[in-house]
């Protein structure tokens, strides 16, 4: 198999997605999307627990409405970002087809691989959590006994169990909803041959892995400097502003510097999205349809050799 050429891969995604700021859009939807998978609840303490009970006493119904509320947020948040996981890769796919059709044609495409990576999150997560239930239950079940040293190396075994199955999901999950989009396939081929390609390329896969953390760190970095660059140049204008209009004249300059590091940040981490699943697409495209590539080739030489008669039988 040929060998991966890893910064020619970023180079091509960078080049796609900056030449055609459209995936910019899927890029703005994937990262606010992202959001539906994150919002957590932080625990306090006794005292404001014990007050978000009498809250949820007291305004019952409006706790539901705001319940059912975040549950759909959340529902539209996930298909926003599965719409757009899914444009992105049909357009980066064949992006001199695609850059010539609206956004929103695009995202009606891609509307027929939702059900199926939908039906594919479920089926992951599901998969995850039974197994999550069925190595924690003993783990619980010791620690109540109070056998502290055996739940504790009965805790670390689970975790060594847990971490690669979660690695392993990770790459199942990526590779077979690319196998989805690009080739159409169904729940269980796709997972089977996202395994056979990952088990097949483990070591390119991490390697992959590890680049783009590379590139995050290096997207902390340019937000981190354009951060500071606004900071630098408004701190003065700030000062100004203060001395002649006061108090409400510092409060001006600064929601202006928040509203242009937001803007700068939404395009960075749009832009960084679309570049994201661009060179992940592009590195698939290399190690599933290289080798089949390269099957195809022994493939057809195997019945050339058969095509050609032997000579002593001429």
């Amino acid at each position: 198999m040929k060998k991966i050429q890893y910064i020619n891969i970023l180079k091509e995604s960078f080049s796609i997605t900056w030449e055609n700021k459209f995936l910019w859009f899927f890029g703005f939807l994937i990262f606010i999307g992202s959001f539906g998978g994150n919002l957590k609840i932080n625990d306090g303490d006794s005292v404001d627990q014990q007050r978000i009970v009498e809250f949820v006493q007291n305004n019952l119904r409006l706790v539901v409405f705001l319940a059912v509320a975040f549950i759909i947020v959340v529902l539209i948040l996930f298909l926003l970002r599965t719409l757009a996981f899914a444009g992105i890769i049909k357009s980066a796919n064949d992006i001199n087809l695609y850059k010539q059709l609206s956004v929103v044609a695009i995202l009606k495409e891609s509307k027929k691989y939702f059900w199926k990576l939908f039906l594919l999150s479920i089926v992951i997560f599901v998969v995850l959590m039974s197994i999550m239930l069925v190595l924690g239950v003993p783990v619980a079940y010791l620690f109540a006994l109070k056998a502290s040293v055996l739940a504790s190396v009965t805790l670390f075994l689970a975790i060594a169990i847990i971490l690669p199955l979660l690695i392993l999901a990770s790459y199942l999950h990526h590779y077979a909803s690319l196998r989805i989009i690009l080739a159409d396939e169904n729940l269980k081929i796709s997972l089977e041959s996202a395994y056979a390609l990952f088990i097949k390329n483990i070591k390119e896969s991490l390697v992959m892995s590890l680049v783009m953390f590379i590139t995050r760190l290096l997207l902390l970095i340019v937000i981190v400097s354009g951060c500071l660059f606004v900071a630098i140049i408004f701190s003065p204008v700030g000062l100004i502003a203060y001395l002649i209009f006061a108090k409400i004249g510092i409060i001006v300059i600064a929601i202006i510097a928040a509203l242009i590091c937001g803007a700068f940040l939404m395009t960075v981490f749009s832009w960084y999205e679309a570049f994201l699943q661009t060179a992940w697409l592009v590195f698939f495209k290399q190690i599933a349809f290289e080798k089949d590539k390269e099957l195809k080739t022994v493939e057809e030489l195997a019945e050339m050799e058969v095509k050609i008669p032997n000579p002593e039988v001429v």
